[in-house]
């Protein structure tokens, strides 16, 4: 991580370069330095506006539960300056296009308490335990189908090219059930899926050069598929004003009041793609570093086979060993200190989830992959408070019906090569292809 022989130090460790995470996966080693000898560190590097790096499972816990000293309305996750600066300029097209402020909060995970609170209630009684229970027969029945599929491209794969058949897991399986579902749930027609994974594939992983069009750069890529999705957004809303309101999420968010007021275009737009794409990123990954974390411990995976009740279980290991989502950042509201160090009104605080997930004074043994594990507080869905993921139990349904369908078939599966990453990505840890192949 830190070329040639040199030792990793406070003043040289690097977690924001996002090229090191393509080639050297999460840098582990410097969350680890972080949590023991400075877990509230001011981190200031090139490229990126300075900020104060939180790596400690407690305090991230601390800081979610307090919004009202950490504030989502300014900066939501880190990024570097032009990343930032094309994002600023975006809001300023939307304000154009919708009316409003450049200044409005792009969608409600903006927004601190109590309008976060509210926005976040018009559609949240779709995605509670008991929503979720009404779907599990049909979440099992699709991810059969999706298993019988990808085992059938293996085959295929097998057939026609022996021991040279490679199959992407990413496109092949993981992706299916996530789409699918948010979709369904969305109320996007079935033959449309696809471009939808498309477009949020591509909106999520604009800063790599694979997914831009010949001669684009980062922001024309973000506004050609943006421009392209919100089309397509505006045409669904007409289709439903022509054929009537169902119980969609479409549906329920033209529905939605907000202190008696209706959502505006601009905030059903922008809500509902929050809902499309973060239904089917994070998942998508989580069940691709899943696959890989079994495969790469076949003992974990034998006594799965052997326990299959063990999956809700592996799931929550799983969530905690892949760790798909990196950071968020917050604002700091007043004056305050944390673990003695100084923090101005102003200044902002980057929550780093992964190292969380690997806290010794929470976790036994946090480098060892168990499907076992318990108790398993992990941060796969953020810190617990107001902004928790609203999605979490739609994620564990999709993820558990899943892995229960594939463990017959995993046993027979082994890996071509190593994952390749979404370059340019510090939100997220993508996947974007993990190829397998199968024994005979």
């Amino acid at each position: 991580m830190n070329n040639g022989n040199e030792s990793l130090t406070l003043q040289n460790l690097d977690i924001t370069d996002t090229d090191r995470y393509v080639r050297d996966g999460y840098p582990w080693a410097a969350w680890d330095l972080l949590r023991n000898e400075a877990p509230v560190f001011w981190y200031q590097r090139p490229r990126h506006e300075p900020f104060w790096a939180i790596t400690r499972h407690e305090d991230i816990r601390y800081i979610s539960r307090h919004p009202e000293l950490f504030s989502n309305t300014q900066i939501l996750r880190i990024s570097d300056v032009e990343s930032v600066r094309i994002g600023q300029r975006g809001r300023v097209r939307n304000a154009n296009r919708y009316g409003g402020s450049a200044e409005d909060p792009p969608d409600f995970i903006f927004m601190d308490p109590p309008e976060h609170r509210q926005h976040r209630g018009a559609v949240s009684r779709l995605f509670t335990p008991r929503a979720m229970r009404a779907l599990e027969t049909h979440f099992a029945e699709m991810a059969e189908n999706y298993v019988s599929r990808f085992a059938k491209v293996v085959v295929d794969q097998m057939t026609a090219k022996g021991e040279h058949g490679v199959v992407d897991v990413v496109h092949e399986l993981s992706a299916k059930l996530p789409v699918a579902a948010i979709c369904e749930m969305a109320g996007i027609p079935e033959e449309d899926w696809d471009q939808i994974f498309r477009w949020t594939e591509t909106l999520v992983g604009a800063a790599d050069p694979e997914y831009r069009l010949p001669g684009e750069n980062q922001e024309q890529t973000l506004r050609r598929s943006s421009g392209e999705w919100r089309r397509y957004n505006e045409n669904l809303v007409e289709n439903r004003l022509k054929t009537g309101l169902g119980a969609d999420i479409l549906s329920t968010l033209m529905q939605a009041e907000v202190d008696g007021a209706a959502l505006t275009p601009r905030e059903i737009s922008n809500y509902f793609t929050l809902l499309v794409a973060a239904g089917n990123e994070t998942t998508r990954n989580s069940i691709t570093g899943g696959i890989k974390a079994l495969l790469d411990h076949p003992d974990q995976l034998q006594r799965l086979i052997a326990e299959p009740d063990l999956v809700p279980s592996a799931v929550e290991e799983i969530l905690r060993w892949t760790s798909a989502v990196i950071q968020f950042q917050r604002t700091v509201t007043e004056d305050l200190e944390i673990r003695g160090q100084r923090i101005r009104k102003g200044e902002s605080v980057v929550m780093w989830y992964p190292s969380a997930n690997r806290d010794e004074d929470v976790f036994t043994d946090p480098y060892k992959f168990d499907i076992a594990r318990d108790p398993n507080d992990h941060f796969a869905f953020g810190g617990y408070g107001e902004h928790f993921c609203m999605g979490a139990h739609l994620a564990r349904w999709e993820m558990r019906s899943i892995f229960h369908a594939l463990l017959p078939a995993l046993p027979k599966l082994s890996l071509a090569s190593e994952p390749e990453l979404v370059a340019g990505s510090l939100h997220v840890g993508g996947i974007k292809r993990m190829m397998v192949r199968a024994s005979a």
